[in-house]
């Protein structure tokens, strides 16, 4: 049993990582095609991911040594179909008319292993009729087509790290496996009676899109900082004196040439390039959301984008930053420096207020946030519903801009 639990243990410890790396794209996935990310939808894919790594690493874990594999000299491609069946019989010493072999047969490592090769592939027959909609064709070729991959990995010594297979490449595996995923496809018809199908969870999920929600907002401005990121690279290697700046390697360098770099992207992307695209940056555009005027629905001004923006990137962020350097000077040399000491409490302060606010605005699921209600603007939904989903989710939000203010005015479709 070790050979078995180590692989799934591995797979378990692993896939936190794997899930931090593939969270943000499906995050930007989600809220670009649904506008929202349901909890059972999430569940439903992030286990997938689980087991996928589960099987793979059950068909190749523990690794050996590479000496060890290039002393072997036991066979590693067995083509001959149903072996393993023959092999399981003949050691078993099974007699059909001797009821004291019975036990053996049953109680065999041979049949056990035929057994773990079925039910790997259960759940991936589940998964495939559940939330993928296949067809029992369908779900007896990707089985097959996944075990194939397997099998094929071993044959290639792990894609050549090794210098010959270390383990045995079976056509039995193939059909052991793709029975296992058909046996899945059949224990999957119970489930989808209790659980939503695929069609009420898309329900959901537009339905839950109609509202803006602050990871929804977070979600585009981690891609839009991602680009900022590459951006700043890029000027950094580009720029000679701010390339000279930074290697002379003194803090108050390194200090003046990213805060350089944070103001001017800062002005550039947010204040003026999102004010030229009339309220959208590429993250909002990914998550369908576009900033707008608070009181009638258009574009907003310039001026609310640089309060909007200096509000939130130029105070609630770096505040915790800035009250750290304050305290460092106000204790730096061993004396404490008042003035630096009180401008640091002052400022905690200030962000405690703000952290309160934002607390109080996600629990009542509000769009207006401390930086948006001052700079009177607020992210709404562009999401387009299809066609065929608009009479069961209520409305279509698609964002037009608003009439003139009046007793016909619209405004925007959704404002959360």
């Amino acid at each position: 049993m070790r050979a078995y639990v180590e692989p799934i243990l591995t797979a378990m410890w692993l896939f936190p990582f794997v899930a931090a790396l593939i969270t943000l794209p499906y995050m930007v996935y989600q809220y670009w095609r649904y506008g929202s990310i349901p909890l059972l939808r999430t569940t439903v894919l992030y286990s997938f991911v689980l087991y996928l790594m589960c099987a793979y690493f059950l068909t190749m874990l523990p690794l050996p040594s590479r000496e060890l594999v290039a002393s072997l000299t036991s066979p590693y491609l067995q083509l001959e179909p149903f072996k393993d069946v023959v092999t399981w019989i003949q050691k078993s010493g099974f007699v059909l008319s001797d009821v004291s072999t019975w036990k053996k047969l049953i109680v065999n490592r041979d049949l056990f292993v035929m057994l773990a090769n079925i039910v790997m592939t259960i759940p991936l027959g589940i998964y495939l009729r559940y939330y993928f909609e296949c067809s029992w064709k369908k779900t007896v070729l990707i089985s097959l087509g996944v075990s194939l991959i397997f099998e094929l990995t071993q044959l290639s010594a792990l894609f050549g790290y090794y210098p010959r297979p270390y383990r045995l490449c079976e056509t039995d595996d193939l059909i052991t496996n793709t029975l296992g995923g058909l046996i899945g496809y059949w224990v999957a018809k119970p489930l989808i009676r209790v659980l939503p199908s695929k069609e009420r969870l898309n329900e959901i999920a537009y339905e839950r899109g109609k509202h803006v929600s602050v990871t929804r907002r977070v979600t585009a401005a981690l891609v839009d900082w991602m680009i900022l990121g590459i951006a700043a690279i890029f000027l950094l290697v580009w720029i000679r004196p701010l390339r000279a700046t930074l290697l002379e390697g003194t803090v108050t360098g390194w200090l003046w040439v990213f805060g350089l770099l944070y103001v001017g992207l800062v002005i550039l992307y947010f204040v003026i390039g999102e004010w030229l695209q009339q309220g959208l940056t590429v993250g909002k555009r990914l998550t369908h959301l576009r900033l707008i005027d608070d009181r009638d629905g258009t574009r907003p001004k310039l001026w609310q984008n640089a309060v909007r923006y200096s509000l939130l990137y130029f105070g609630f962020i770096p505040l915790p930053a800035v009250s750290l350097v304050l305290f460092w000077f106000a204790l730096g040399d061993g004396d404490v420096e008042w003035l630096p000491l009180i401008l640091c409490i002052a400022l905690m302060l200030v962000y405690v207020i703000c952290v309160i606010l934002v607390v109080i605005g996600v629990l009542n699921r509000s769009n207006q946030l401390p930086h948006g209600a001052l700079s009177k603007t607020r992210n709404v939904s562009t999401l387009m519903f299809p066609e065929d989903m608009v009479s069961r989710v209520g409305q279509k939000p698609a964002w037009q801009p608003a009439q003139p203010a009046g007793k016909d005015s619209q405004g925007p479709m959704l404002n959360g």
